[in-house]
């Protein structure tokens, strides 16, 4: 039996209607290839079946108004349409897609809560609940001095130095007041003047609001990660002060020079060192500067009663399980974070995140790995903060560079990240340098070897365009020049002396004007119930010289 051929008895009643089915289709055919004058596809209420007066066969016709000329002897058929009248027309749907940059700059925010288990976990219980009310506290008010001075500050003139890239940013060129000087014949931008309060020329604020958001997080991020230095002994109300400034004026400065288009991303352009200092997800902007400020907080703040006495072994975390479920959920963040910012076309000419993404897990595995040995070789017992070190401090490395590397490379930075950091740790133990948190070791020596490592190890296979420079991003060891090693290591160190100084000069202030360290009483105490007037666990004894607040 011919493939063709219908057997009623096995098709049954739907062989009419096949048969019905396939004459509409013919005869459909047969008119598109006959008419010369087709109408477009209009999709309507009805369908209807007529007699052409040219043409002796039957014509499909998806036209829901009649024919010019109608044969009143030609019988109609009218065929209900599957689709009801009431439903819109799916071609004039609009979807609507957020914009990416509102989900990354969610993951990053999503930091904060692997900031609070992380910083909580690695210090004594009777303060957990201080510490984490600090946190929150200081990245609120860290955020409106942002949005008041620190937005304006940061990206005022971010529309000048996007103005000549080939395709500039819809909405920024509202934001095109860059202050500066030229000298010798080059231009030096220091600061942006426009969007305070974010109060911009853009009608719809859109854009601004877009830009504001995504800068914004990774100022909360700076001041979460340079607090963790303050724990266990710092007023809130002083802290919250000092958290208002970072977001004012210290933070948004250096990342004008950097991300702003002031003097430092004009380095390429300028003085033709590479690109200019380039920073990818923040290892220098972000973690430089919150480690710089961790540091500066630990010398002021000093070292915590009984931290350093005879027997050297410290004050334990009181709850390691937070300190490792913290690392994971930064590791996630801040892997979604440089995924995000490779898709970012003022950085990368071909959006890359993958390798972005990949970059960041290798680096960390191998900062992770390189503290395990390390500890075996010193014949110490592998622990958890340790650990978390070399592995946030791979992190924090591959912050400045994973679009720009190979996998092998990546790898390779991690794991001297690795070192660098429980080196630095060490350092600044012998020192008397108390750091909670190890936030200036792992922030601010994987922050700045991860710019650095940009200038060693870029692969050429990326940033083309960056900064209004032509060409992609190569490293000494991969064919490149010193160039863009000189312009990493510029702008490392001006990001250490700038920052110091100014946290250094506010600090003192603060401590002339309200004070810094809480007294001593409520420190051997704990810090809980004088600085917040709860406890972070309910089943400690209340302190006697203390009454509960009254509801």
């Amino acid at each position: 039996m011919s493939f063709f051929t219908l057997n009623h008895k096995q098709s049954g009643p739907f062989a009419p209607i096949l048969v019905l089915w396939l004459s509409f289709v013919a005869a459909g055919l047969l008119q598109a290839q006959t008419s010369t004058n087709a109408e477009p596809l209009n999709l309507g209420p009805t369908l209807s079946i007529t007699n052409s007066a040219p043409a002796s066969t039957n014509a499909l016709s998806l036209n829901p108004q009649p024919p010019a000329v109608a044969d009143t002897s030609t019988p109609k058929i009218a065929v209900p349409t599957p689709l009801p009248p009431q439903l819109p027309d799916v071609r004039q749907t609009t979807i609507i897609i957020p914009d990416w940059r509102v989900f990354a700059a969610l993951m990053t925010l999503a930091s904060l809560g692997g900031f609070l288990l992380y910083q909580s976990g690695l210090i004594r219980a009777k303060n957990c609940g201080q510490s984490a009310t600090l946190l929150v506290v200081g990245v609120i008010f860290g955020l409106i001095g942002y949005w008041m001075g620190g937005f304006a500050v940061d990206t005022g003139g971010v529309g000048d130095a996007h103005a000549a890239l080939p395709q500039p940013i819809p909405g920024r060129s509202a934001l095109d007041h860059e202050l500066g000087f030229t000298a010798m014949g080059h231009h030096w931008g220091i600061m942006g003047s426009s969007g305070f309060f974010l109060m911009t020329d853009d009608p719809a604020n859109n854009a601004s609001a877009l830009l504001f958001l995504s800068q914004a997080v990774l100022l909360a991020l700076a001041v979460a990660t340079a607090l963790g230095a303050s724990l266990e002994r710092s007023r809130v109300l002083s802290m919250a002060v000092f958290s208002f400034i970072i977001g004012c004026v210290i933070y948004p400065l250096f990342a004008n020079w950097v991300w702003g288009g002031g003097w430092l991303a004009e380095l390429g352009r300028e003085y033709s060192l590479g690109h200019g200092f380039v920073d990818l997800a923040g290892a220098g902007v972000v973690h430089e500067t919150a480690g710089t400020l961790a540091l500066v907080l630990a010398i002021i703040l000093g070292p915590r009663t009984g931290r350093f006495g005879r027997d050297k072994k410290g004050i334990p975390g009181h709850n390691m399980p937070f300190v490792l479920l913290g690392a994971v959920l930064l590791l996630i963040s801040w892997t979604a974070t440089n995924a995000f910012a490779a898709e970012d076309p003022l950085t990368i000419s071909s959006p890359i995140a993958g390798i972005a993404a990949i970059n960041t897990l290798l680096a960390a595995a191998a900062g992770l790995l390189i503290s395990y040995l390390l500890a075996a070789w010193q014949r110490r017992h592998p622990e958890p903060a340790l650990l978390c070190r070399g592995l946030l401090g791979g992190a924090v490395a591959s912050c400045g560079c994973s679009a720009f590397i190979d996998p092998w490379a990546a790898f390779l930075i991690g794991a001297l990240a690795g070192l660098f950091v429980q080196g630095a740790f060490s350092f600044f133990e012998k020192r008397r340098i108390d750091d909670p948190s190890g936030a200036a070791a792992t922030h601010g020596i994987g922050g700045a070897w991860g710019v650095l490592a940009t200038g060693l190890f870029a692969n050429g296979t990326a940033g083309s365009g960056l900064n209004g420079v032509d060409g992609s991003i190569r490293g000494l060891f991969l064919g490149g020049d010193w160039h863009q090693l000189a312009a990493q290591a510029i702008g490392a160190a001006t990001g250490f002396v700038v920052v110091f100084i100014l946290g250094y000069a506010f600090l003192v202030l603060i401590q002339k004007i309200l004070g810094l360290r809480v007294p001593l009483a409520d420190e051997a105490a704990g810090l809980d119930w004088p600085q917040t007037g709860a406890l972070g666990y309910q089943g400690e004894a209340e302190p006697e010289n203390d009454s509960p607040v009254k509801s």
